[in-house]
């Protein structure tokens, strides 16, 4: 912790720049106390860690079991001289009695009461899960922030995310999912922005930096994704995970097996397999393997279907346990239903299917694609003539 309370209420805070002989001679002077809590605490004044109080051992306060790495606690504290520079009057650790919990930073922007949660370590997905909801139900905004070490690059526009990175993915008014994270290291403001999801865990990405001095609100709030999603860096990727899923599959793969009993070949599927979608993030399951299960059970199943039965068959699905669904905390709109909607009025656009009437729709075309060449060929012509369209539902260009 970098704040406490003295014996008679007032506050100390470590965030301020303090001597450290001053800050010893305070210690034999004075006794701390837990903000949360009120058990005693002890002020640290080492050489290696920067100062901090800290519980006593046996403690049975709840912050007591999440030790704060001095990566943390430095970044806490630039976070806080950076908001306190743009003159937002932040709070160092708060606590707020009505949900029990202590936020790093607290600020009020626009009459909108935010909380900062810098997490550098993997804490258990309902505890996250529990924070956010208590912030969302007393009116306050939770802003969660990755450590930047914890970022997993895989090129210069690729990332592995795991599901608790996951859990950090906002869209606020920005129309781009985004991750936030901090560096303090280098002081730098790194965001993953346009984040397009293509397997369960690797996703194509834009990153941004900007160094903590000349960044603004705006950049943690609301980062502009001024570089969009490439279409063709989704077809490398979608066509890398077709070539390769039965090159990862297990004699007993489910849903090689069932794409086969159904003559269908990974790396022969339609180009209308493997689609990109806005929604995608909601979905945990990878686009080629929920589409391809939509494929099999409807599209070349039944002459004609209504959107009732696209969602019920992907539902079966979800309850079969063939596809799986991602929670995403931070977000308020949509849902994996959003998804296989706006996935269906794509294939309306690119003419693989018609809508009959108001209710039904009807394959336009079925095809069983004969050998890679053909393949190749088909694929070309499709993202040719659809590529361009299917970018702007993307990155959403009117």
């Amino acid at each position: 912790m970098l704040v406490s309370k003295t014996k008679h209420g007032g506050r100390v805070s470590l965030a301020e720049k303090h001597n450290k002989e001053k800050l010893k001679e305070l210690r034999r002077m004075e006794n701390f106390y837990c903000p949360v809590c009120d058990e005693q605490v002890i002020l640290k004044v080492g050489s290696k860690r920067i100062p901090h109080f800290a519980h006593k051992a046996g403690s049975v306060c709840a912050d007591s079991y999440e030790r704060e790495s001095d990566y943390h606690l430095r970044g806490k504290i630039l976070l806080y001289n950076w908001l306190d520079s743009l003159g937002l009057k932040p709070i160092l650790e708060a606590y707020y009695h009505e949900i029990s919990q202590r936020p790093d930073i607290s600020f009020v922007y626009g009459d909108i009461q935010y909380a900062i949660e810098y997490q550098c370590s993997v804490i258990p997905e309902e505890l996250f899960m529990k924070r956010t909801t208590n912030y969302f139900r007393a009116n306050i905004t939770p802003i969660w922030i990755m450590a930047g070490k914890n970022i997993k690059r895989k090129g210069s526009n690729k990332a592995a995310l795991s599901s608790f990175d996951y859990l950090f993915l906002s869209k606020y008014s920005s129309e781009h999912w985004h991750i936030p994270s901090f560096c303090p290291d280098t002081n730098t403001l790194i965001t993953l922005h346009s984040i397009l999801p293509v397997t369960v865990k690797n996703v194509i990405t834009r990153y941004s930096m900007i160094h903590l001095e000349k960044a603004q609100l705006i950049d943690l709030l609301n980062p502009s994704g001024k570089q969009l999603v490439s279409l063709n860096e989704w077809q490398i990727e979608i066509r890398k995970e077709k070539n390769l899923s039965p090159l990862y599959g297990t004699p007993n793969n489910k849903f090689l097996s069932e794409l086969y009993r159904h003559s269908l070949i990974p790396s022969l599927l339609p180009p209308e397999i493997g689609l990109p979608v806005s929604y995608a993030p909601f979905i945990e399951t990878s686009a080629l393997k929920w589409q391809s299960y939509l494929l099999m059970d409807l599209f070349y199943n039944k002459r004609l279907f209504s959107m009732k039965d696209v969602f019920q068959a992907f539902r079966k699905r979800v309850q079969k346990g063939d596809i799986q669904i991602r929670r995403l905390p931070l977000v308020k709109e949509g849902n994996e239903l959003a998804a296989v909607k706006e996935y269906i009025g794509l294939l309306v656009k690119v003419n693989f299917l018609i809508m009959v009437d108001d209710n039904y729709f009807q394959v336009a075309r079925k095809r069983y694609i004969k050998n890679n060449v053909e393949q190749e060929k088909i694929e070309m012509e499709f993202y040719q003539k659809y590529g361009k369209m299917i970018g702007k539902l993307l990155n959403k260009i009117q």
